[in-house]
């Protein structure tokens, strides 16, 4: 009977070790997602130290530049004016467009660099992500993904303050600028039932489902203390195959569909910025990890030892009957 109780105890510690090992990482991601994903305070915190990196700046200000460039068209508008004749060999519309192009870039250059651009992002930030969770939650009548299926990031905010800046320099045309969006791929519109599911299971179970992992692993010790080396080290390879991944394959995927629009370096800023804090917690819990469950070795063979001597003496009668 011991031996039987003893065979069920292993078995429903191996079958505990297994789920706890797999809920793990996901229960770590959970969390984390729950406190920077979901979470528009969280997120706004995460991403805003991005409008201090020159290479996010040098993307928004060419987008921005390019947005302005676009609506203004004032090559089209002077030669709208002057004609095919010989007026229009007297004013280079070319010239006249690039040399206002030039003032545009760099005073849009210099606004992302200031403070006040900083205050602006943070805001956009906010609001973007505002508008991602009400899609996601089903709570808004709205808003909706756009006929491309992409969320946006709306820089409204920035191009109002670049045009504020430009008014004074008397170039017509600025005052039509009231709207620009930076497209980021953030979610094709195919696939939003699933992104939709996912956020409602971290929003469900994300805060707690970390316990539900850890209980599983603490339950494993106690039913078979052999299996303590086993589950520390089990776990440390989990959680470094999974920041390994994050960092590999999930980058490489973010890069690849998520950000293809944007130039690779500034895609791996982003992505990078947003996932630090997640690579870290599950590099340290793989190290903190491994680090237990080599010293626990030592334990773990003492307890094989005593378990084995003790089925010994407990088979031994019935060898002598």
């Amino acid at each position: 009977m011991p031996a039987t109780i003893s065979r069920w105890r292993s078995i429903t510690a191996s079958v505990f070790l297994i789920i706890g090992l797999v809920l793990a990482p996901v229960s770590i991601t959970g969390l984390w997602a729950t406190k920077h994903v979901t979470n528009t305070e969280g997120f706004t915190q995460t991403l805003a130290p991005l409008a201090k990196n020159p290479q996010l700046q040098e993307e928004l200000s060419g987008q921005i530049s390019q947005a302005i460039s676009n609506q203004l068209q004032l090559e089209e508008r002077i030669n709208s004016l002057t004609g095919d004749g010989f007026v229009s060999s007297l004013v280079p519309s070319g010239q006249i467009a690039g040399k206002v192009d030039g003032i545009v870039n760099g005073a849009v250059h210099n606004l992302v660099q200031s403070n006040q651009f900083a205050s602006v992002w943070e805001s956009t930030l906010r609001a973007s992500h505002a508008k991602t969770v009400a899609i996601l939650s089903g709570n808004s009548s709205t808003v909706s993904l756009d006929d491309a299926g992409a969320l946006t990031f709306q820089l409204s905010n920035v191009l109002g303050e670049v045009v504020n800046s430009l008014t004074a320099l008397g170039i017509p045309g600025l005052g039509a600028l009231t709207n620009l969006e930076w497209d980021v791929q953030i979610i094709q519109s195919d696939a939003l039932p699933a992104v939709q599911q996912a956020y409602t299971l971290i929003e469900s179970y994300g805060p707690w489902l970390v316990y539900v992992a850890a209980g599983l692993l603490v339950a494993t010790v106690i039913l078979n203390p052999r299996y303590v080396t086993r589950s520390l080290i089990g776990l440390g390879l989990v959680t470094g195959l999974s920041a390994l991944a994050i960092a590999t394959l999930v980058a490489d995927y973010a890069g690849e569909h998520l950000f293809a629009n944007l130039d690779p370096a500034v895609a791996d800023l982003i992505y990078n910025q947003a996932t630090g804090s997640l690579t870290g917690a599950l590099t340290t819990v793989a190290v903190v990890a491994a680090i237990l469950g080599a010293a626990s070795w030592p334990i773990s063979s003492i307890l094989r030892r005593r378990q084995g001597t003790g089925r010994e003496q407990a088979g031994r009668p019935l060898i002598e009957q």
